[in-house]
């Protein structure tokens, strides 16, 4: 019988890397970190604690979720300085009245 043993269904390491799923990890995490998951993850499979059909969700599961991105929050420059109530030039209020018909 072929394939009798399930440890030989495991998912070999590229192809698990090849998975949209994880490649998107790998671009957020770093490659190391992922293979290392996958890695545990074929450990459990080839033990038994899991079916190696579960291997990439265990990996997944393994792997921290997305992490917010830095961001720049300017709004308060512009309203605590009061910039946003700048008054205009003549030039410009001639050219608002002008645009306004």
């Amino acid at each position: 019988m072929r394939d009798a043993d399930p440890r030989r269904r495991v998912p070999r390491t590229d192809v698990l890397l090849a998975d949209p799923r994880l490649a998107a990890a790998v671009d957020r995490l770093g490659r190391d970190r992922v293979k290392a998951a996958i890695v545990a993850a074929q450990a459990r499979a080839r033990a038994g604690e899991i079916t190696p059909d579960r291997v990439r969700d265990a990996a997944l599961a393994v792997l921290p979720a997305a992490t917010p991105a830095a961001v720049l929050n300017a709004t308060g420059v512009v309203l605590h300085t009061n910039l946003g109530r700048a008054p205009l030039s003549a030039a410009a209020v001639a050219a608002v009245a002008a645009a306004a018909g």
